[in-house]
């Protein structure tokens, strides 16, 4: 077998050497015009629903993250819904199936969160993450009082007016997102 091989290629030898020539140039040229990128997305397509509502993580869980994952199941284009609660807010990960059309599967999302949004705590905002990669944050950093010499509402102060602008301006960035720290907040206590 390998012999008759063998003896095709050099009898038909200007045949295979066009051939051999032909696939060198296509290859260069496919090389060429292919989409080349450092680190390719090879992640599934996903919308970032941000819940943030002041409230313990189980009491979010239960009056809002729950309710909006029942809202979202059984929606097409969804493969599967993630999410993860913390103190005083919540990330939801609406997990698309390979091929659908992310604007379509956005507007399903965004109309089901308007259908859901009068079962929901009147104070809790709900807000859809920006069209970013799904591969996840590029950087996370934490501000740390070493001294002891500020509260964590003043940290959080000092990143939401001075490190948040920055790093926003910066050309490339999507979001910059504060998790953590104590907002400042203005009660009015009526005792009659």
């Amino acid at each position: 077998m390998i012999s008759s091989i063998i003896s095709n290629v050099i009898r038909f030898r200007l045949i295979v050497l066009i051939l051999v020539l032909a696939g060198v140039a296509a290859s260069v040229y496919t090389i060429r015009i292919a989409p080349l990128d450092a680190i390719p997305d090879i992640s599934d397509p996903q919308i970032v629903i941000y819940a943030k509502w002041p409230r313990s993580p189980q009491l979010l869980e239960a009056q809002v993250t729950e309710p909006l994952i029942s809202a979202l199941t059984g929606s097409s284009d969804i493969q599967s819904i993630r999410s993860t609660s913390h103190m005083g807010y919540s990330f939801i990960y609406v997990i698309l199936n390979n091929g659908a059309q992310r604007a379509r599967a956005q507007q399903l999302v965004l109309d089901r969160i308007n259908t859901i949004r009068p079962q929901l705590p009147s104070d809790a905002v709900i807000t859809l993450g920006p069209n970013a990669s799904s591969i996840g944050w590029i950087y996370q950093y934490a501000i740390v009082d070493r001294e002891s010499s500020h509260d964590i509402r003043e940290l959080r102060l000092m990143n939401e007016s001075q490190i948040k602008p920055a790093l926003q301006s910066v050309p490339g960035v999507a979001e910059v997102a504060s998790v953590g720290g104590l907002e400042k907040q203005y009660q009015l206590k009526i005792f009659p």
